[in-house]
């Protein structure tokens, strides 16, 4: 059998993954070892007593901004010589 696939999901909420990856195709899928996906909370990158991953916007305004320190260490960790990095917006599609 051919190289098996890897994917990395870096999150916030670990656990809303372990359901939807055990079944259907994914779930065949990754116990024939087709795939191989890893699911790594963000927080574990984090710094501080807290593992804060977000902030408030600079210069002020509504809402949350994620921090990127965690999400650049998070990456460089779990990220391979040959690994494509997907990092999805907020906003959606334009």
């Amino acid at each position: 059998m051919g190289e098996v696939m890897q994917i990395d999901v870096i999150t916030l909420f670990p656990a809303v993954f372990d359901g939807p990856l055990t079944e259907s195709m994914i779930g065949r899928a990754r116990a024939k070892k087709i795939v191989a996906i890893r699911i790594h909370n963000l927080r574990d990158y984090a710094e501080g007593r807290h593992r804060v991953t977000d902030d408030r916007p600079f210069g002020g305004g509504p809402g949350m901004l994620m921090k990127p320190e965690p999400i650049f260490r998070a990456v460089e960790a779990v990220a391979g010589k040959n690994s494509r990095v997907i990092l999805s917006l907020p906003r959606g599609k334009n």
